[in-house]
This record gives C-alpha cells, sequence and structure tokens, in this order.
C-alpha cells in the first residue's frame, strides 16, 4: 500500500538513485572492464538481463506483497539486496562475482520498478501520470549528475550507492514497525465495500489483451529509441560525424536535458489532457526531431558550421521532449481500460527493459539516425492500430 507508508514518497529518492546507478554503472563498467580484464558489453548485457528477467520471475510475490499491506518490507529488502551486491562490485577481480552482482543489480531495480508502477497505478489512480513523470525528473537528474560522480570517484560511487540504498531501506523498515500497516489499506487498494461484514474486492475487468500487446510493443520501441541516443549519441557523434569530442558530448546531454526539462511542463498538462492525448502529442515531436536529426546526419561533417550543429541539437532535443513520456503514460493510458495486475506490471517492464537493452545493441549494426527513423514509424503505426483505444480528438478531461 502506498498512502500512509512513506513509500510513494520513497520512490523520488529511488528515481533519483535509479538514474545514478544507470549512469554509474553505464561509465565505470569501463573502468571495471580494464581493471578485472572482462567485457565491458557482458557486464550491461548481465545487468540487462536481470532488468529483463526480474519482472517475469517476480511478479506474483509483488502482487502478494502489495495485497498485503506490506510494500514498506518488499521495497526495502530490494533496495537492501541491491545496496549489498554494489558493495561487492569496487573489491571484486573476478568474471565470477561480477556478473552476477550486476545481474542481482538489474534484478533488484526491475522488482522496484514493478512495484512502484503496481502502486502508483492502483493508489493514485487519475493522477499516476503526474506523479511518474515527476519519478522521471528525478531519473534524469539523477542520470546527469552520474557521469560526474564517476569521474570524481571511480570506486567509491559503488559506496554511495549502496549507502543511499541502505538509508531509504532502513526509513521503510522504521516506519513500518514504528507505526505499522496505515489504515483503511485494504479499503484503499483493494476497493473493499463498505458492508459491515466484509465483501470481496470489488475490481474492475482486466485490460483487454489487444490494449495490453500494444502498450508493451509501444514501450519496447521507445526505449529503443531513446536508450540509442543516450547510449550511443556520443560514439555517432565522434566517429562518424567527425564531430569534436566536446560537440559529440552535447547529443546526449541535450537529449537527457530535454527530456528533463519537458516532464516539469507535461507534469501541468497532465491535469488538463488525457493520457493518450499527450502521448499523440509528444509522438508529432518525437517524429519530426528524428527525421531533422537524419537529415542533418546525413548532410553534417566534421567542419561543420555552428548553424547546421545547432540544427542537429535542435532534432534530438525535439527527440528527447518526444520521448519523455511514453513509458509513464501508456502505463496510465492502459490502465484507463481496466485494472493492470502484477503479471501485467511485470510483462510491461520486462518490454520496457527489453526495449533498453536492445537499444544498447542495435545501434552498432545499424546507424542511429535509420535507428530513430524505424521508431518513428513504428511508434505511429502501433499508436495508429490502436486509436480508438488510445483517442487523440477528445483532448480536454471532462469536468468532474
Amino acid at each position: 500500500m502506498g498512502y500512509g507508508t512513506g513509500v510513494l514518497r520513497a520512490y523520488y529518492a529511488y528515481y533519483a538513485l535509479r538514474g545514478l546507478t544507470v549512469g554509474i554503472a553505464g561509465t565505470a563498467s569501463l573502468f571495471i572492464a580494464r581493471r578485472a580484464n572482462v567485457h565491458q558489453n557482458l557486464l550491461v548485457a548481465a545487468r540487462g538481463l536481470g532488468l529483463i528477467l526480474g519482472p517475469l520471475v517476480t511478479s506474483r510475490a509483488i502482487g502478494r506483497t502489495v495485497w498485503c499491506g506490506e510494500s514498506q518490507l518488499g521495497v526495502a529488502t530490494a533496495l537492501l539486496l541491491k545496496g549489498f551486491f554494489a558493495l561487492a562490485i569496487p573489491n571484486a577481480g573476478s568474471p565470477v562475482v561480477l556478473y552476477p552482482a550486476f545481474f542481482m543489480i538489474g534484478l533488484a531495480m526491475s522488482v522496484l520498478d514493478t512495484m512502484s508502477l503496481f502502486l502508483v497505478t492502483s493508489v493514485v489512480k487519475g493522477s499516476g501520470g503526474a506523479m511518474l513523470s515527476l519519478y522521471d525528473v528525478c531519473y534524469g537528474i539523477g542520470g546527469m549528475v552520474a557521469p560526474f560522480i564517476t569521474v570524481a570517484m571511480p570506486d567509491s560511487c559503488w559506496y554511495v550507492l549502496a549507502a543511499f540504498d541502505i538509508l531509504i531501506a532502513v526509513n521503510l523498515v522504521w516506519r513500518r514497525f514504528a507505526r505499522g500497516k496505515p489504515r483503511d489499506w485494504k479499503t484503499k487498494l483493494r476497493k473493499v465495500g463498505s458492508s459491515p461484514i466484509g465483501s470481496s474486492p470489488m475490481l474492475s475487468a482486466a485490460v483487454p489483451a489487444r490494449i495490453l500487446r500494444a502498450g508493451i510493443a509501444f514501450t519496447f520501441v521507445s526505449q529503443i529509441a531513446s536508450t540509442s541516443v543516450s547510449a550511443w549519441g556520443f560514439t555517432f557523434a565522434s566517429q562518424h560525424l567527425g564531430l569534436p569530442d566536446t560537440v559529440a558530448a552535447l547529443i546526449p546531454s541535450t537529449f537527457y536535458l530535454a527530456s528533463t526539462v519537458a516532464r516539469f511542463g507535461i507534469t501541468g498538462v497532465s491535469m488538463r489532457l488525457i493520457p493518450s492525448a499527450i502521448i499523440w502529442m509528444s509522438l508529432l515531436f518525437f517524429v519530426s526531431g528524428a527525421l531533422l536529426f537524419h537529415t542533418l546526419a546525413g548532410i553534417i561533417s566534421a567542419t561543420a558550421r555552428d548553424l547546421e550543429t545547432y540544427i542537429l541539437l535542435i532534432g534530438v532535443a525535439l527527440m528527447g521532449v518526444g520521448v519523455c513520456p511514453h513509458h509513464s503514460f501508456m502505463l496510465v493510458a492502459m490502465a484507463q481500460h481496466g485494472d493492470l495486475h502484477p503479471r501485467e506490471h511485470g510483462w510491461y517492464t520486462a518490454g520496457t527493459s527489453l526495449g533498453a537493452t536492445s537499444g544498447m545493441v542495435l545501434p552498432s549494426l545499424v546507424s542511429l539516425p535509420n535507428v530513430e527513423v524505424a521508431s518513428a514509424i513504428a511508434l505511429a503505426l502501433i499508436l495508429n492500430s490502436r486509436i480508438r483505444d488510445f483517442p487523440w480528438r477528445d483532448q480536454f478531461k471532462l469536468e468532474s
């Protein structure tokens, strides 16, 4: 349960910590690979495998934990697991330790992600998109700060992550045993009627399979698009376009900055627009940015003029603005058609993680601009195929 437990508030700190973890793992994995003579791509793959398998394996346990009103202990356990394996990484010099450690960190993160989505869509309901957007803002801030922390303290950064994990976990455990379960948590979460003798949970119908498939496919492609830019933007600009490193570094940083800033505006707009309308508008930004990025990447060179570089960055910024609400608001749009149970949340999180993992690999096989344009086309086709389920015409919410 979320209300009265501090879990939903703790997730603001966790998502900032998640951004730090992703950024530190991505940057520090290069240092670890050199030090321990292991393959960097296998470290990334180990964490990605944990992110993918975690929701599929633990979704039933997550559901039981939340339905029993023990979300505090569930979140604390996952944080302690994540912190324990983060402590093992700095001194590990063997792949026998490193690969399982990265896998378990990914698995713990997937459990925390799935539980947060389940709690928000079950408890917060209508304003869930705004809360998830704020979570994403915290994630973006953590992601922007992570490289600087990693460079400043390449080994100690893992101790910083573990310390924050443990502090948040201890706070949740203290709240659980000091205050107990929140009042009326069964009524709030299970929607139990007010019958004096009690009644069974009055849950609405489950989300139709066609909507679930479309939502998972959409977030899968969206994650490919966003991860490709953030993970390969610098390499593409430096090696393929021949831009100086200082200019190439602006590609991923501009993408993250635009995405983070846009979330503040989307949080306010979400009070007036239905989730599917926000997704449609964001898709227009992403398609425009992908086409602009593809066009400029085809004509720009190492001697590019400032104007060409600025236009290229505008395309990247438009893509960042475009993808920022996809993961959160697609989930809320799906939840408007029925209840999303833990298993559905597990599949959604697994699809998200699989897309992110694919985005780390695909640009090494296909040109980054082609990946972005193909993603834009796929997203438009998926959304258009379910336009009746995810409408864009009736944009303004009805007054209650």
